[in-house]
């Protein structure tokens, strides 16, 4: 389906940088946060974390790694690149790990169990954590998608022996990661200090971002000086648009999936680490779960699409908001063409098996992940849900 270039908006896909994050905070933040877990330490990336985490396991040659089937490469990358064996697991409806197909086909050789809280929904892993215990298999809950949180048995990250999570999914940090390993096997790496040019550069960055979507406020002061001299050395304008040739086969080996084992053992920016700490949660929390609710609503009973999860947990904070459309490849380009916040785990790792009642791998071709994070306004979400209806009805 071919894009209509006058629908185009220019909707920041991500939390965006600025004294706005700062502010005081008029919604008092109730529920859990991953950050205020005692021992956790900030990487500079999800990936990194999991690496890290599981370096700290210190895994015997032969033990393998199951991972979702329903997964970003990123979630089996670190896996392969400490050299372990993985293998993969059937979710059911509801995300969950199917415990029936854990009982009876985990292979032997399972060591860890990656249980990830989809989509920012947490799940109760009570079950899944003594399935663990009783086969002496640790887990590893990937809070990815879920900083906030609490299921009906713990807060997220609460019962994973390891622990991971993203900075960049839900404060305005250009990068980082969040480990969390309760019982290390092997002390966790010393982290690389930043050189300060990257700290210079990072702090740039942000403010580029910052400007763009026009949430300087009093950063104007030292950020706009810093940037027109940043133009300046570079000699153009910074680009609003960043077009890429469209790639439609996923490579283990292409940059997506790639690792760098030694940038997992840097620290993340310093001012990563403030976007991140000192952000006003509340506002966080209410944001997300607004625009969640509204396009659950406005979302509801459309023909060749339903919510996947249509309710949202109060004890919940989304990532994003999960749509099944039944024909996703006829629409979901033009979307992002035209400025659309979405993504879809399209890109499963090879070698993914069928297996009985399993939903991930319909997941990754039907859902699509719309973005719904605080930096959005309503405006931009009802453009996004106007947008959205207009693709599917053509």
């Amino acid at each position: 389906m071919n894009a209509d270039p006058s629908w185009r908006r220019d909707v920041p896909r991500h939390p965006v940088p600025g004294p706005h994050n700062e502010q005081v905070d008029t919604e008092s933040p109730t529920l859990p946060c991953l950050l205020d877990q005692p021992g956790i330490v900030l990487t500079s990336s999800g990936r990194a974390a999991i690496l890290l985490g599981l370096e700290s396991l210190a895994l015997e040659p032969g033990q393998r790694v199951l991972v979702p089937s329903y997964h970003c490469p990123t979630m089996v990358s670190p896996v392969l690149a400490l050299g372990h064996a993985h293998g993969f697991y059937p979710i059911d409806a509801d995300g969950r790990p199917s415990l029936e197909w854990l009982e009876t086909n985990a292979p032997t050789d399972t060591r860890v169990l990656c249980v990830a809280h989809f989509f920012g929904l947490p799940l109760d892993l009570s079950d899944l954590r003594a399935w663990c215990q009783r086969r002496n298999v640790l887990m590893l809950e990937d809070c990815a998608h879920a900083m906030f949180g609490q299921s009906a048995a713990a807060p997220v990250g609460g019962l994973g022996d390891v622990v991971i999570a993203s900075l960049p999914k839900f404060f305005a940090a250009q990068e980082g990661g969040v480990l969390l390993v309760r019982q290390p096997l092997r002390p966790i790496s010393s982290l690389h200090s930043v050189s300060w040019r990257r700290q210079i550069k990072a702090i740039l960055d942000g403010a580029e971002i910052s400007a763009r979507y026009d949430r300087l406020g009093h950063w104007k002061i030292w950020a706009e000086p810093m940037l027109k001299l940043k133009r300046a050395l570079r000699g153009k304008t910074p680009t609003q648009v960043v077009t890429t040739t469209q790639v439609t086969q996923f490579d283990p080996a292409g940059e997506y999936a790639r690792i760098d084992v030694q940038e997992c053992r840097r620290a993340p920016t310093r001012v990563a680490k403030r976007m991140a700490t000192s952000a006003t949660r509340g506002r966080v929390i209410t944001a997300r779960q607004r625009h969640y609710r509204a396009m659950a609503q406005a979302l509801a009973n459309r023909a060749g699409m339903h919510p996947l999860f249509p309710d949202l947990p109060e004890q919940s904070v989304p990532y994003v908001f999960p749509l099944w459309v039944d024909e996703p490849d006829k629409i979901y380009q033009a979307l992002r063409t035209v400025g659309v916040p979405v993504s879809r785990w399209d890109w499963l790792w090879p070698g993914v098996p069928e297996m009985d009642g399993d939903h991930g791998k319909a997941w990754s071709h039907h859902v699509l992940q719309l973005h719904c994070h605080q930096d959005m306004t309503d405006q931009d979400r009802n453009w996004l849900i106007d947008v959205l209806l207009s693709y599917c009805k053509s």
